[in-house]
């Protein structure tokens, strides 16, 4: 498997990076309460919210894209307990990286099924006061993406609409 830090990649990435940085108001991280979902539009479904407990990550929060990549609810869960986070370090490792360096960790990963993972990780705080959260945004797509990765995150939010799917 190879992780690659990479800055954002895709401009999905980039909109929840920027909705973040927007709501920081001087700080390193953003309370959870300050950030507003309806800024980032379609990638609401490929967020997650994962909360340090005890030095876990369990999920707060889970968007469709990541369920459906999941295949499970994530919410109340802790990484380790769903198959496709369990052996993986863009879960917990790069969660644990975001709230100890105070900063956004992004990148890609090819999974060993072909799959590129692009994942992004951003420090919040439950309480305002101090970060113990982290907002993630997670796209799980196929091999080919690499060549046009827009086009592949495009096709992906497709299929996740239920529309879609109904008149298929």
């Amino acid at each position: 498997m190879l992780v690659e830090e990479i800055e954002t990649c895709l401009s999905g990435q980039e909109r929840v990076r920027e909705a973040w940085r927007r709501r920081l108001h001087d700080r390193k991280f953003i309370h959870r309460e300050d950030f507003n979902a309806g800024s980032v539009g379609v990638e609401l479904a490929h967020l997650s919210i994962l909360a340090c407990e005890n030095g876990r990550f369990r999920f707060r929060l889970a968007g469709s894209g990541v369920r459906a990549a999941f295949g499970c609810e994530a919410r109340g869960l802790c990484a380790a307990e769903i198959d496709l986070c369990k052996d993986s370090t863009m879960w917990t490792e790069l969660a644990a990286k975001a709230l100890a360096r105070l900063a956004p960790v992004s990148g890609r990963t090819r999974l060993p099924d072909g799959t590129v993972h692009y994942w992004l990780r951003l420090p919040m705080s439950s309480d305002g006061v101090m970060a113990d959260q982290v907002l993630c945004h997670d796209r799980y797509l196929p091999a080919e993406s690499l060549d046009d990765p827009e086009a592949a995150a495009r096709a992906a939010d497709a299929a996740l609409r239920l529309d879609s799917r109904l008149a298929a």
